[in-house]
């Protein structure tokens, strides 16, 4: 999907397939930024074809959370690991690693961690002035509930995959048998039985 800022957005939220839009890019970019958009989720321009945001270089979802045993969660923005870390889901010393150089570092080594902690805190930045008009903004989405959707989206196919194979395996099982009884069949119609 060619990137232009002009064009009207769509934000499809991977949960429940809610859709927002249409909004321009300055829009979709603060919603990435604010932890309002995560990996799983889709963007359009046309709503037919659908792209995940990371693959969108211009939303700058260039991290990568180290949850420890593996576990990665990602790639998101800086703006959404300052949301993390002030909400407690992460902590400074939590590993993050850039996707763009492949630097693995502790948040709190970060460029945009120290600005934040230097910065002065806005009150009511988020507040839209009277007389704008409110645009109802996706739902934030932490990095465990995250996670724990879609660990349950993956048991389920696991599940679903599972009683497939069982089907399968069954199937062939009869197939199997069906097989044998026609080659018996045909042994014994071409003279090569074998008599007992």
């Amino acid at each position: 999907m060619p990137f232009e800022q002009t064009e009207s957005w769509y934000l499809k939220k991977h949960e429940n397939g809610e859709v927002f839009g249409p909004v321009d890019f300055a829009k979709v970019r603060e919603w990435a930024k604010s932890a309002q958009i995560n990996p799983q989720d889709r963007l359009s321009t046309d709503q037919q074809v659908w792209t995940r945001p990371p693959m969108i270089p211009e939303l700058e979802m260039d991290w990568l959370v180290d949850l420890g045993g593996d576990l990665l969660y990602g790639p998101t923005t800086s703006g959404t690991l300052l949301e993390f870390a002030a909400s407690g889901e992460i902590s400074p010393d939590t590993l993050v690693i850039n996707c763009v150089n492949g630097d693995s570092l502790p948040l709190r080594d970060t460029d945009f961690f120290a600005e934040a902690q230097a910065a002065p805190p806005q009150e009511h930045a988020d507040l839209p002035q009277v007389g704008q008009p409110v645009l109802l903004a996706p739902l934030k989405g932490g990095i465990r509930i995250n996670l724990q959707r879609r660990v349950r989206e993956l048991e389920q196919k696991l599940i679903e995959k599972q009683r497939l194979l069982a089907a399968a395996s069954e199937r062939i099982q009869k197939l199997e048998a069906r097989n044998k009884e026609v080659e018996a069949l045909l042994r014994e119609a071409s003279g090569f039985a074998t008599s007992k």
